[in-house]
């Protein structure tokens, strides 16, 4: 007589299923938990009434002067941000010792912009959030 239970189909696929699952929320976690090592990356909210255009980042480093002579140390974007949209994107910057990372646009109405989005950093690493409203722009870091 053979003791031994055999699993049914239904059995295995449910239990796959759950392996399945586990093994998704393991690699998101580990996804998550390498995030602030990946490229510097920039998202903006425009959350006002006016559309975001000449947007660029750039590096300086040292003193308080912009180093946009220096080959990587400032980047242009082609596109706009229409009003309540978001826009993610990486900077191609090329970093050399210590930096910061430098945002600057202008809004619908002309009004120019500068916003520190990465005030300190040696590996252009990281997030930064930009959310741009009628009445401030506030920026949370977690770069490196």
């Amino acid at each position: 007589m053979n003791t031994r239970r055999r699993f049914s189909k239904k059995k295995m696929i449910i239990l796959s299923a759950i392996i399945l699952g586990i093994a998704i929320v393991a690699f998101m976690s580990f996804l998550n938990a390498m995030d602030p090592f990946r490229h510097l990356r920039i998202t903006i909210h425009n959350q006002s009434d006016y559309d975001l255009n000449n947007i660029q980042t750039s590096l300086t480093t040292g003193g308080n002067s912009f180093n946009t002579n220096e080959k990587g140390s400032l980047h242009l974007l082609e596109e706009n941000i229409p009003s309540g949209e978001n826009l993610k994107f990486a900077p191609q910057l090329q970093v050399s010792g210590e930096s910061s990372v430098y945002l600057t646009f202008t809004d619908s109405r002309g009004k120019t912009y500068n916003e520190v989005v990465c005030g300190y950093t040696e590996y252009l690493s990281g997030n930064s959030y930009v959310t741009v409203t009628n009445e401030n722009v506030t920026v949370k870091e977690e770069c490196m």
